[in-house]
């Protein structure tokens, strides 16, 4: 009996082996079945959103235009941000969307936007007067040159400004990636500019200066460490950096509670 159950187990072990050998060789390439073929699942990658181009991001009041066709365009529509006919007249200038650019670009940096913004130079000369020996004082006459720029910006209106701000934003896109570096934000380059400005403290009393070669300089070390663009903003006189301080805290919170 006992070599009868090992009988049936061997044969039972050979029918195994067979089995497997079979399935084996069934499955093998090139055998006698088709390959069964493990077919991973793989995650879909999601097509990347295309980037609208710029006529995509224009409003229907710009369409078609360019940057290098939007000065037209934008004297038409910034014209009405003030009643003051002088900023229609500035508005003829050239480039003025690279130019508005270039300005805030640089006053983020601290530079002075003269450069950009030549047409604002007053015509008369920066006076002092002599209060004894070596000390001058900065003239009054000399802040009321620019009486005028102050007076202008001043009198934007807010609201209007800052839609017309979102409504060229792919325009001054456009022109900041000319001269920006690659991922930083225009945005943050106008924040920036407020800040710099903002910064610049209003004078009370008479300002002193000490003579140069060609100029003078703040006999303040504080005021005299300021940036180019914060000296520039200093020299329109407590007035007027007052006026200009109040329109940019306005500009700033209506960008902000959108």
């Amino acid at each position: 009996m006992a070599e009868s159950n090992r009988t049936i187990t061997g044969i039972f072990i050979a029918l195994l082996v067979i089995v497997i050998v079979a399935v084996i060789w069934w499955l093998r390439p090139g055998g006698g079945g088709t390959p069964v073929e493990t077919v991973a699942m793989a995650t879909p990658v999601p097509e990347p959103t295309p980037t609208p181009g710029l006529e995509d991001r224009l409003s229907l009041r710009l369409a078609g235009t360019t940057l290098g066709t939007s000065d037209a365009v934008v004297r038409e529509l910034a014209a009405g941000l003030s009643a003051n006919p002088k900023l229609a007249a500035w508005l003829i200038n050239e480039d003025l969307v690279r130019r508005y650019v270039a300005s805030i670009d640089n006053i983020a940096s601290g530079v002075s936007p003269k450069t950009q913004l030549e047409f604002l130079r007053p015509a008369d000369e920066f006076e002092v007067d002599v209060k004894g020996g070596d000390v001058f004082v900065v003239d009054p006459s000399s802040y009321h040159r620019y009486d005028l720029p102050a007076q202008v910006f001043a009198s934007l209106d807010t609201a209007g400004t800052v839609a017309l701000y979102h409504e060229l934003k792919p325009l001054v896109d456009e022109a900041y990636a000319e001269i920006g570096p690659r991922g930083r934000s225009f945005d943050d380059r106008l924040d920036a500019a407020f800040d710099q400005l903002l910064a610049v403290p209003v004078l009370t009393g008479p300002a002193r200066v000490n003579e140069r070669v060609v100029t003078y300089a703040w006999a303040d070390e504080e005021l005299e460490g300021l940036s180019s663009a914060q000296r520039h903003l200093l020299r329109m006189g407590p007035k007027n950096v007052s006026l200009i301080q109040g329109k940019l805290r306005e500009l700033k919170a209506a960008l902000a509670a959108e």
